[in-house]
């Protein structure tokens, strides 16, 4: 009897170490090397720049940051910010018109997004990130600048123009905001779950890497709206850099500072900042009713919104050249 009792607890211990082998072969894919990436994404525009920001309590951290350039150093600046899981290469097609239209345009990968690298505490929010345009700014000279981000990227715009406006003479003269984050939607994941484990080695360092490519790709094509397609190009885009060293890891396991963002909105209000909301009608991750809540936070009119019907969380991607004519409208009223 026990003979047998072992035998039947051996084959469900190979059946589940098989299985195991086989979800390892289907879903493990390894990192990819900033060797292997830049010759496809290390454009002519392209840059690397160490900059230094300080933590909360006031700790020098360092990281390396990839931005793209283009246009005219005479030009007015626009800075350009993308959301989770992509790069400023969401942008490279705006970035053609706008530079034909008279501006400078500077797209920026966010720590632990593109060819950018993070902090060595593995910490972000959007403060840091913030901090992290700003040194950027200094570092180039530039004291007056649109900024406009999609998603976390809104978030980080709308922060970064409510600490930073007015401060020793920087002026940020208009605010983009597509399909953004909300300040009470910023917070981190979720304790005492099941985050607490994977986020842990070792863990996180194996699990991070269970991302198939048809997994990535059925995630990105529910962020896109019903009259859009994502094409081959770009989902070969996201789900490279997303394999780059480290990137992957950084989701698992990076802590969010505990930031207060409550009277964000309230301060670009009371500087008079003028304010586009551009969203997708057919977002599945921030809802378009999300834009409503920016219209009273900031006191905006109907004029200053504007929703694409029959597209997703990332319009300026998904038509460029319908979504780039509102910003260009936009930006000739400043």
């Amino acid at each position: 009897m026990i003979r047998k009792i072992m035998k039947i607890m051996g084959i469900f211990v190979l059946s589940i170490m098989l299985l195991l082998l086989i979800a390892v072969f289907v879903f493990y894919r390894s990192d990819l090397e900033l060797t292997d990436l830049e010759p496809t994404y290390f454009t002519e525009n392209s840059h690397y720049i160490t900059l230094t920001i300080a933590s909360l309590d006031q700790n020098d951290l360092e990281i390396d940051i990839h931005y793209q350039d283009v246009g005219s150093l005479d030009d007015p600046v626009i800075v350009l910010l993308h959301g989770a899981f992509a790069s400023s290469h969401t942008f490279i097609p705006w970035s053609e018109t706008l530079i034909d239209s008279g501006y400078r345009v500077i797209m920026i990968d966010l720590p632990y997004h593109g060819l950018s690298g993070g902090f060595s505490d593995q910490v972000t929010s959007l403060r840091r990130s913030a901090h992290v345009v700003k040194a950027l700014l200094d570092a180039l000279l530039i004291d007056q600048i649109v900024i406009g981000g999609n998603s976390m990227g809104g978030g980080v715009s709308w922060y970064f123009t409510s600490i930073f406006h007015g401060v020793d003479g920087f002026e940020v003269t208009g605010l983009v905001l597509i399909d953004a984050v909300f300040p009470s939607l910023t917070g981190g994941r979720p304790m005492n779950s099941i985050f607490d484990l994977i986020s842990n080695e070792p863990y996180a360092s194996f699990l991070s890497k269970m991302t198939p490519k048809f997994l990535l790709g059925s995630i990105l094509g529910g962020v896109y709206g019903s009259e859009s397609e994502l094409e081959s190009d770009t989902l070969n885009r996201y789900y490279d850099l997303l394999r780059r060293t480290g990137n992957r890891k950084a989701i698992l396991v990076n802590t969010q500072e505990d930031i207060d963002t409550s009277s964000s909105l309230s301060n670009i209000l009371s500087e008079g900042i003028p304010v586009l909301i551009m969203w997708g009608n057919e977002d599945s991750w921030i809802p378009v009713s999300t834009a409503n809540l920016f219209k009273e936070a900031l006191q905006l009119s109907d004029l200053d919104i504007i929703i694409y019907e029959g597209l997703g969380h990332v319009p300026m991607e998904e038509n460029p050249d319908l979504t780039v004519i509102d910003l260009l409208s936009f930006l000739s009223n400043l």
